[in-house]
């Protein structure tokens, strides 16, 4: 692993068996580590205003999922939401910290619950504009429409699906697109495929703690449906798109902090 100082940011490197190494940064001091766990072709920059915010009170730890940012691919061959769960839960186990809370955005969602079942150390996991029905169901056939639009064209599917996600004219919806087009499109590609494989139901009932969400008000959240597998709520944030913590962070980091205090 290497390590370095600068301006009170550690900047670190993980490698992993595959020869895949995970960037991440920790910042900030105090008795809970905060992880946060960035969406689909996204990088742990998403999570810059949340960063600076919330090390005032806790450790902060962002990072790059492998093959996103500036972490690498490796020999990784098979590209799986599990897989990204493993490098998630090889970083938690390095910081030996004994209260974590990860939060993950989108893709990141999930993937923070499979690594949350098997860290004991972590107390919560928030997630961030996903899993708002646990026993809503993309069939690999929809997916498979979907990717097709991707494999057609991959630079202006992702342009035009970014676009919308974001208000009209919105500077943020170049840089997730830029950043996006940056990442290896097979690799994307490959997790999209894995993603209906997931058993969102049996994903949320295998964390035995304290689930909680910050979610968009389009699509609604659906908390009987969630509430049958976990100890689970939710917050709306109204007159925001997907990436809300990027869009309203004032808002946003309101809503963290309120969940956080309710979870110490």
């Amino acid at each position: 692993m290497h390590l370095l100082l600068l301006s009170a940011l550690f900047l670190a490197d993980l490698a992993r068996p595959d020869g895949v190494r995970i960037h991440y940064e920790l910042s900030g001091a105090g008795d809970t580590t905060l992880v946060f766990v960035h969406g689909w072709g996204s990088d742990s920059k998403a999570w810059r205003e949340q960063a600076t915010y919330f090390a005032s009170t806790y450790q902060v730890v962002t990072l790059d999922l492998a093959g996103h940012g500036q972490s690498t691919g490796g020999r990784r061959k098979v590209w799986t939401l599990p897989a990204l769960a493993e490098d998630v839960r090889a970083v938690v186990e390095r910081l030996k910290r004994p209260r974590v809370i990860l939060v993950g955005h989108s893709m990141g969602g999930p993937v923070s619950l499979l690594a949350a079942a098997k860290l004991p150390n972590v107390q919560a996991v928030i997630l961030v504009d996903t899993l708002h029905n646990a026993e809503a169901r993309v069939t690999p056939e929809e997916m498979q429409g979907y990717i097709a639009t991707f494999e057609k064209d991959f630079r202006g599917t992702m342009t035009q699906m970014v676009a919308g996600m974001f208000p009209s004219g919105s500077p943020l919806a170049a840089e997730v697109t830029t950043q996006a087009l940056k990442t290896r499109p097979e690799m994307l590609l490959a997790l999209l495929k894995n993603y209906p494989q997931l058993d969102l139901a049996a994903t949320l009932k295998a964390v035995r703690v304290p689930i909680r969400a910050i979610n968009s008000a389009k699509p609604a959240t659906n908390l009987a449906v969630n509430r049958k597998y976990a100890d689970f709520d939710a917050t709306v944030l109204n007159e925001g798109g997907h990436y809300l913590m990027l869009e309203r962070p004032g808002e946003f980091n309101a809503m963290l902090r309120e969940w956080l205090s309710v979870l110490r």
